[in-house]
């Protein structure tokens, strides 16, 4: 039983010794800034369609805890498209089920135009066709709703990692 304590306790002090510390902490990073900082310092371009401003809302909602700066050091560009897939098609050729692909390419850029990262985000989403259309129309928004979400959670996880290591 104390070898099992002495192991804990040993685990602990290798851990501690190790570089591990968490993204959103308060290490700095390469110029002296927070990474929550440095994600407010990014300017998020306007995005096409009704999905592109459910993607910026929620990526403004994500990245700017405090205040936009007036002098942003950053600039993301977003393009998104999506394809939908009927699945579940009856003998009368109704879809039952749809299956919503989201992408989104994105690319990040400093103050003189120089690429720092670029990436695809992607997220998948499956909803019911009812014989309501109502309810279909509800359940197509909110898988849109997800996939987006989805989306901009991989976008502002890639952008925070790549800060936390320059």
């Amino acid at each position: 039983m104390k070898i099992s304590y002495i192991l804990g306790f040993c685990s602990f002090a290798f851990l501690s010794g190790c570089s591990f510390h968490p993204v959103y902490g308060s290490h700095n990073g390469g110029d002296g800034s927070p990474v929550a900082a440095q994600l407010n310092e990014v300017t998020i371009e306007n995005i096409a369609d009704r999905d592109g401003q459910i993607l910026r809302n929620d990526l403004i909602d994500r990245m700017y805890g405090k205040n936009r700066l007036s002098q942003p050091k950053y600039d993301l560009k977003i393009t998104t498209h999506n394809t939908e897939e009927d699945l579940g098609i009856l003998a009368n050729a109704t879809a039952t089920r749809s299956l919503l692909d989201m992408y989104a390419e994105y690319s990040l850029t400093d103050s003189q135009g120089k690429l720092l990262i670029k990436g695809t985000a992607h997220s998948v989403a499956s909803y019911d066709r009812l014989d309501q259309m109502y309810g279909t129309v509800a359940a197509e928004q909110d898988a849109h709703q997800r996939t987006l979400h989805e989306v901009s959670e991989q976008i502002v996880n890639r952008l925070s990692l790549y800060f936390s290591e320059r």
